[in-house]
């Protein structure tokens, strides 16, 4: 899949286009659905397919809402969307000069850039200032099939749902919604070594990319690394039994595994909220609280 960055000063020539247009932060099953849509036309008229998104996220430019970091950074959207076989990712850059523009400016400006056999939106989709320009705006200049409200269990699937049920710790909520596990990756840096006295070494994360929050505590999660799964138990939070952290830090203790995995790359999927983060009179009452959290993980895993 090749990525593009919007530059209007460019030709583009990629041949007709079957896109979908849209933030997909998240790309939850209904994001899913209707990108899998635009990949069976594509392939149906022997045409390539593109996902035309912004980057970053229009809410955050326009301070609609406070910055909380992403349900999948650009990078993981990327491989994501690679794996769906989607063959250009169009990232249109977001300033506030682009929200002021009309509808039918949006449309010649940054739309006609490109050939479009189809276009594919979400039944909500709004565009230009203020959102006025609507589907039916849409429609008059290009070719357009509208996907139709996705729900599980009577409710919109929306990535704004998906945030709220992170920070109240609902994992089983977010995966479902998600269609796979939410996950952070991260390269391994140098920590404290705290664990490593308590018996339970940890790895540190280095989150190079702003994740969406999520309750801070401790979670019983798989790990991957060079591949190979494996599970964990990972807190998130300030370290208030040894040092506290002004900065919510990430640490992953994995089972049943003692490889130096030093400044390497690993991912971390999160399956079940555990407890919430809490001070310790002392190390060995954390540690005990700790040999619990392995214990119910194990149980959870089932492995």
């Amino acid at each position: 899949m090749e990525l593009i960055r919007l530059d209007l000063r460019r030709k583009y020539r990629l041949g007709k286009l079957v896109a979908a247009l849209g933030v997909f932060d998240g790309l939850h099953l209904a994001h899913q659905k209707l990108i899998k849509r635009v990949v069976e036309l594509a392939k149906e008229q022997k045409l390539k397919s593109a996902v035309i998104t912004f980057d970053p996220h229009p809410d955050y430019v326009l301070k609609k809402r406070q910055n909380e970091g992403y349900l999948t950074p650009l990078s993981e959207k990327k491989h994501l969307l690679e794996k769906m076989g989607v063959d250009y990712l169009i990232l249109i850059p977001f300033k506030k000069a682009v929200s002021d523009t009309s509808p039918l400016e949006f449309e010649n400006k940054y739309l006609k850039k490109f050939d479009f056999s189809k276009i594919v939106v979400g039944y909500d989709y709004r565009y230009g200032k203020q959102g006025q320009g609507t589907t039916e705006d849409l429609r008059k200049n290009f070719n357009l099939e509208i996907f139709a409200k996705q729900t599980m269990n009577h409710e919109r699937l929306a990535s704004d749902i998906i945030r709220q049920e992170l920070l109240q710790g609902n994992l089983k909520k977010v995966n479902d919604m998600l269609g796979r596990p939410y996950c952070i990756s991260g390269i391994v840096n140098e920590g404290n070594r705290i664990g490593q006295r308590l018996g339970f070494r940890t790895a540190n994360i280095n989150l190079t990319e702003e994740y969406q929050s999520l309750k801070m505590g401790v979670y019983a999660v798989y790990v991957w690394i060079d591949g190979k799964k494996r599970m964990g138990v990972c807190n998130i939070g300030h370290n208030p039994t040894v040092k506290y952290l002004l900065e919510p830090r990430l640490e992953v203790h994995i089972l049943d595994f003692t490889e130096d995995i030093y400044r390497k790359r690993i991912s971390v999927e999160f399956i079940s909220f555990l407890r919430e983060e809490k001070k310790f009179a002392n190390l060995e009452e954390l540690a005990n609280q700790i040999k619990e959290d392995v214990k119910i993980t194990r149980r959870l895993l089932g492995e």
